[in-house]
């Protein structure tokens, strides 16, 4: 790679730079997201020796639940989660297991939230789980965190990223935890994208539309979107156009949509569909020429298989990754962890991860580290419950897309929180796909709600922490 130990190690000091206040990652920070002999070799760590009090530890396999769309328009998204978990399990089991218990893992089917719940609820009491790790859509984390706080089942949302889950749902949690960026978050970036590279603030006027899935995920990005738009170019240069809720994958023909679209006279297209809904809404448009006319700004286009994005998809709009991860960043020349999993994943899946692979990959090694972890300070034997979610709550680590934080307190107590990412659609004939090109990193301590901070949560605590809190005319966190 051209670069020895230190030079990585320099690097990961510098690129944690910003990430939140208090969330202080140093020496001892932990690499989880990769294979051990990858870490030792990062880190300089020797191997560990065997503990005598080790014989403590039950010797029964570990249990993972994992519980994605397999099926239908979520698959395109969600399936990935499964990949990024069994990855991360059979990497752990490789080396040795956790605390020499190796995980064995069953799969169970996200549908509605009344089938998802079932199946959760299924995972628990019919295949006795220990941990689990899952679920794509906004609309069933709120169902089933409630079910998880009641059955007590260290429960890892690998998305789902509604801010409604810990604003208004679980305000306390206990079992519950989120990986992925919440949701404000992406809409939040989307936005900050479109401004920055339409160069919308040199605009005297903006004729915007939007489209959008409806449910929790749709409305959600609508408002976020919305709110940065105006508050940064000014609420009086901002005119929505045209509206649109199509329901989440039950929309086969886009087109009169587009049509209307392109009669609304929009200079930008705001828009959170996503999966089958996001591919067939772009196949569509490009026979009705939207892409030449008008720009497009999309929280999830690029979340799908990253092959999904086919190389008909038009270069120069904005596509965003749920502002969470791309395979190609960080650089694998510069950041050794992204490279290791991107090869592993293609190794083991023959495709290229998606941000849904690596948030249930990292959610497999948290569970993992926070084991770990409490296993030493209880001084040997397997850690109750309690004990792994102290560990959990505060935990800052390394994972492919850069250093993550896991909020220990509210608001959004156990939410994930990890720099957010923007990018451009480019045709790359060396993949045979659009790629996200010329990311945008935002610092996500520059866009989230901070810890401490109280105000009203309709619609959401970040809507409301936007409206009073920026400055109107100013990009938070965006160099001039």
């Amino acid at each position: 790679m051209g670069a020895g130990t230190s030079s990585r190690r320099g690097f990961l000091k510098w690129f944690l730079g910003g990430l939140v206040a208090g969330a202080a990652i140093g020496a001892g920070s932990l690499y989880v997201a990769a294979p051990e002999l990858l870490r030792r070799q990062i880190t300089g760590e020797p191997s560990p020796e065997p503990s005598p009090t080790q014989k403590a530890v039950p010797s029964t396999p570990l249990k993972l639940g994992i519980q994605t769309f397999f099926r239908g328009g979520g698959a395109v998204l969600g399936e990935p989660i499964y990949r990024g978990a069994v990855l991360a399990a059979e990497e752990i089991n490789a080396a040795g297991g956790i605390l020499g218990r190796k995980i064995e893992w069953v799969a169970r089917d996200e549908g509605s939230s009344d089938e998802s719940v079932r199946e959760y609820q299924r995972l628990v009491r019919e295949d006795r789980i220990d941990f689990y790790v899952g679920i794509t859509s906004s609309g069933n984390t709120p169902a089933i965190a409630p079910v998880a706080e009641e059955l007590g089942v260290i429960t890892l949302f690998a998305d789902g990223c509604t801010d409604f889950l810990f604003e208004q749902v679980v305000k306390n949690p206990r079992f519950v935890f989120r990986v992925t960026n919440i949701q404000s978050a992406d809409g939040i970036a989307a936005a900050i994208g479109a401004i920055r590279f339409y160069d919308l603030m040199k605009k005297d006027k903006v004729r915007v539309a939007h489209i959008h899935p409806d449910y929790a995920y749709g409305r959600n990005a609508h408002d976020h979107m919305q709110i940065v738009l105006e508050k940064v170019l000014g609420k009086d240069r901002v005119e929505v156009v045209y509206e649109a809720w199509p329901g989440l994958f039950r929309v086969t023909d886009f087109g009169t949509y587009i049509s209307q679209i392109l009669a609304s006279g929009a200079d930008i297209l705001l828009t959170s569909l996503w999966g089958g809904d996001a591919l067939n809404f772009y196949k569509q448009a490009l026979g009705y020429g939207l892409f030449n006319k008008v720009k497009v700004a999309a929280t999830l286009f690029a979340g799908v298989k990253p092959q999904a994005l086919g190389p008909d998809f038009p270069q120069g709009h904005v596509v965003g990754v749920h502002a969470n991860y791309y395979f190609l960043y960080p650089d694998f020349e510069r950041y050794v962890i992204n490279k290791s999993f991107v090869e592993n994943y293609y190794k083991r899946w023959n495709e290229y991860p998606n941000c849904e692979a690596e948030g249930a990959y990292v959610a497999v090694y948290l569970y993992k580290i926070a084991v770990e972890k409490a296993y030493k300070m209880r001084g040997g034997g397997w850690p109750e419950v309690d004990e792994i979610i102290t560990q959990l709550e505060g935990l800052s680590v390394y994972g492919p897309a850069g250093p993550i934080h896991m909020r220990a307190r509210p608001p959004n107590k156990h939410q994930g929180y990890k720099d957010a990412v923007i990018g451009i659609s480019r045709p790359e004939p060396k993949y045979g796909f659009t790629i996200v090109d010329k990311p945008l990193f935002i610092p996500i301590s520059q866009i989230t709600v901070p810890e401490g901070w109280d105000g009203p949560s309709e619609p959401t605590l970040a809507y409301n922490w936007i409206k009073q809190t920026w400055k109107e005319g100013v990009l938070p966190g965006m160099p001039a």
